[in-house]
């Protein structure tokens, strides 16, 4: 059951995902009575996560997603952060969602719908290990014994990096639409917490904007390929 829910979730994950960034706007009492604690704390979350992630693709990059947004894999990927952390994109995105819940300040957020997250994660991880049981045998047995699923082995970071360049362009290639929406929605945060002015919201967003535009302009136009990326 739980692995027939995660290939439901897997399949329709972008457009329900979503929602949990919607409810950073419902009212709602305090995680922290100090807001700029809560602020603090939500971007060290934010940044962590973003840096998973960066690190996870700069190294070695895998999909997961086949055709009709099912799960599928050519082959067991175990090199580069894959070392220390069998899921290290959901890790980045679980840290990412923490962190916009305590910069939300949302009591309601972090009780209700950060659990319910983390929940559809556990189940997305389910269907996917069904799948590489399934596909790779023993082979998965092994690096599953080895691996944590999420929490990963801190002391062997820098295995992590063994045999690896980072690839910064392969990040900004596959990331900028991701950065851009979680910088998007921290501005956006900060407008409907009344944090800032209107007029320096308009002002920041454009700025982000003109620098997403230059990027996507480098990815049209090809300079951020790397001959050399896996």
């Amino acid at each position: 059951m739980f692995v027939k829910l995660g290939n439901w979730l897997f399949h329709y994950r972008n457009f329900l995902f979503p929602v949990f960034y919607l409810a950073l706007f419902i009212p709602s009492s305090p995680v922290l009575t100090n807001t700029i604690i809560a602020e603090s704390a939500g971007i060290v979350f934010i940044l962590c996560g973003m840096l998973v992630r960066a690190i996870t693709i700069g190294l070695v990059y895998i999909v997961r997603g086949g055709r009709n947004r099912t799960i599928y894999a050519d082959n067991l990927v175990t090199e580069g952060i894959y070392r220390i952390c069998r899921n290290p994109m959901y890790l980045g995105n679980i840290l990412l969602l923490l962190g916009f819940g305590l910069f939300a300040n949302s009591l309601w957020f972090m009780l209700i719908f950060f659990p319910l997250f983390v929940l559809f994660y556990v189940a997305i991880i389910k269907a996917e290990e069904a799948f590489l049981l399934n596909k790779f045998g023993k082979e998965f047995e092994t690096y599953k014994k080895s691996v944590n699923a999420l929490i990963p082995h801190t002391g062997s970071i820098g295995s992590a990096f063994r045999g690896h360049s980072f690839k910064w362009k392969k990040v900004l290639n596959k990331e900028h639409n991701s950065i851009y929406v979680y910088i998007s929605g921290i501005v956006l945060l900060l407008l409907f917490k009344e944090r800032i002015e209107f007029q320096l919201f308009i002002v920041v967003f454009l700025l982000i904007s003109i620098v997403y535009g230059a990027v996507k302009w480098m990815k049209r136009h090809r300079l951020l390929e790397d001959k050399n990326q896996d």
